[in-house]
């Protein structure tokens, strides 16, 4: 009996060790991504607008998220071709990243280039990027095992969170301080850095999985695949739904600030600070619960988060209170953020299939596309109704909807 205990007791360092090493070369690599997600989304326009670029030519700026949400389109040939060097999915992601570095090279070369030719590099950039997180995403869910699903979930919120504060903040910080190029190029260097310890996993990517993935399966690769499975596309469709309802009450959050009269300095300072450390606190937090409660439980309370602060930024509009409306932007980042990691730890498990590249982008890139298009409009909604009644109508969605989600997460398939 001692020996098995011994063993077993060894076991569990080993386990740890193992996932340690897999998670650590996984999120090195989302935070680049997230990186490349905060200079597009907070870095790159403002770099621009300080260099005398007019507002409405640096916001074309923001069409570089389309490939973010369009990589279901191309997708399925990262599970159909493998590159004729390392595994099937390190393959893919090293080019990706190698082209993504090579682009961010020329971009530092190329200050004072026409808009125009600025936005066709970066264009560039960041296909590939999004490419090479499709191929990573493939990666995640062919070593992760099962039940490291919730945790992987939970870091990568983390990582994404913590690259998107060095693309959105640092980055601005360092093009004041070093310029255009030095700037530009230290970001290609922290891609190659962080692209080293996926190299590690190549390995584990060819002889590990959670599923069967025989060559001939995945060459045969296809979106239509998963849209023709019934039950695959009622998974697809409730997830556009929830991040439809979930995404709008986080994005247009700072606009409410502002026409109850915070100052944008304080917005920019304060949300922009907390909000993504509020994400950081999330992931931390949603590893025990979603391990020690499950994923049902933990959905309710992040849910009870986001109500929470939906009913603050709904009294701070009604009665102009900045503090209430400025607590309620930050608690909605996190409360959906929480919703999100139980959702992705989903992803993962629903992914492990024949084409796990394919699946993955479907299921996130088509719900981040209806996501932003539903942000969109709901901006527009807005104009025509006062911030009381959107916040009082999403309240009604987001109840409705966690009801659907509970009923979906809770099957065990």
């Amino acid at each position: 009996m001692s020996g098995i205990n011994a063993d077993a007791a060894g076991a569990i360092p080993a386990a740890w060790r193992r996932h340690g090493v897999i998670l650590f070369g996984l999120n090195a690599l989302y935070v680049g991504f997230g990186m490349i997600m905060g200079v597009v989304n907070g870095g790159l326009p403002t770099v621009m607008r300080a260099q005398g670029i007019d507002i409405s030519t640096a916001g074309w700026i923001y069409l570089l998220y389309l490939p973010f949400g369009l990589t279901f389109l191309w997708a399925p040939l990262i599970d159909r071709l493998r590159l004729p060097f390392l595994s099937s999915r390190t393959g893919w992601i090293v080019t990706m990243q190698a082209i993504a570095v090579l682009g961010l090279v020329i971009v530092a070369f190329s200050n004072g280039a026409s808009p125009l030719v600025l936005f066709g590099l970066g264009f560039g950039v960041v296909l590939a990027i999004a490419t090479m997180d499709i191929a990573l995403d493939a990666l995640a869910v062919r070593i992760v095992a099962p039940d490291w699903r919730s945790t992987a979930s939970a870091t990568k919120l983390a990582a994404l969170s913590i690259g998107t504060m060095i693309g959105g903040g640092v980055f601005v910080a360092l093009a004041g301080d070093l310029g255009w190029r030095v700037t530009f190029l230290v970001l290609a260097l922290a891609l190659v850095v962080l692209l080293c310890p996926v190299l590690t996993l190549g390995k584990r990517d060819e002889l590990t999985g959670t599923g069967t993935e025989p060559a001939k399966n995945s060459r045969k690769a296809s979106l239509l695949r998963l849209l023709r499975d019934a039950r695959l596309r009622k998974r697809l469709i409730l997830l556009c739904i929830a991040c439809s309802i979930m995404f709008p009450l986080v994005g247009l959050n700072r606009l409410m600030l502002v026409d109850i009269g915070v100052p944008v300095s304080e917005i920019g300072w304060i949300v922009g600070t907390l909000g993504p450390l509020s994400m950081l606190l999330t992931s931390a937090v949603s590893i025990p619960l979603m391990r020690y409660l499950g994923l049902e439980r933990s959905m309710l309370i992040f849910a009870a988060v986001a109500f929470a602060a939906i009913g603050a930024m709904t009294f701070g509009f009604a009665f102009e209170n900045r503090l209430a409306g400025i607590g309620g932007a930050i608690a909605i980042g996190a409360g959906v953020s929480g919703i999100y990691v139980v959702l992705a730890t989903k992803i993962i498990g629903w992914s492990a299939g024949t084409q796990p590249a394919t699946d993955y982008a479907a299921y996130y890139g088509i719900s981040r596309l209806a996501s932003t298009l539903m942000t969109v409009a709901a901006a527009q909604i807005v104009a025509f109704v006062n911030w009381g009644l959107f916040y009082g109508f999403g309240a009604i969605a987001l109840l409705v909807m966690v009801v659907l989600l509970l009923a979906l997460i809770g099957r065990n398939d």
